[in-house]
């Protein structure tokens, strides 16, 4: 009986300093990660005025030279053509697709409804899946067989055993320093 509980005592001190190099691993990694994402910040803040600056210059550009094509239009294309490919690229004009919004004010279940109620309801699209925790339940409150619930098109699957773990925020804040990340 003893040597069974030493046994016990061994096998539980050895999981909880194992949790411990865990914990400690797990602090180090939130650490190193927060100082990443201090330094990253840090160059973004260095680039920011520059991509900004070159983003509106960009927008310029590309805004200078739609308003060129379509002043000379007729110039540089050929009739009945919507584009012209050039060396560097191609500038055309296409027709966009019309695109289908939602007025100012309305949500899309308003907009449902309303399609609905004008004998419109072809244009609503309605996704339907499986309730697969509701199926689980079924199955365990016994009011759906296996067989029953295959003849539907499902089936379930055992899940396999996995291990988890799961720390105390606590446990994080206690972990002592083992480094820091160097440059």
């Amino acid at each position: 009986m003893a040597a069974e509980l030493l046994k016990l005592a061994s096998a539980r001190s050895r999981v909880v300093a194992q949790l411990r190099r865990v914990s400690v691993a797990r602090a180090q990694l939130g650490r190193v990660q927060a100082q990443l994402e201090q330094e990253l910040d840090a160059v973004r803040r260095c680039h920011d005025r520059r991509i900004a600056a070159l983003e509106a210059r960009l927008a310029r550009l590309t805004a200078d030279l739609e308003a060129l094509c379509r002043s000379e239009r007729e110039s540089i294309l050929p009739p009945g053509r919507k584009s012209l490919l050039m060396p560097l690229g191609e500038v055309g004009f296409r027709r966009a697709e019309p695109v289908v919004r939602l007025v100012e004010g309305f949500t899309d279940e308003e907009a449902c409804r309303l399609l609905r109620q004008a004998r419109l309801a072809d244009l609503v699209r309605v996704t339907e899946a499986p309730d697969k925790p509701a199926v689980r339940k079924a199955l365990d409150g016994g009011r759906l067989t296996l067989q029953r619930l295959r003849r539907c098109g499902l089936e379930v699957e055992a899940g396999e055993e996995r291990f988890h773990c799961t720390l105390r925020p606590a446990a994080l804040g206690s972990a002592p320093p083992l480094g820091r990340a160097s440059r």
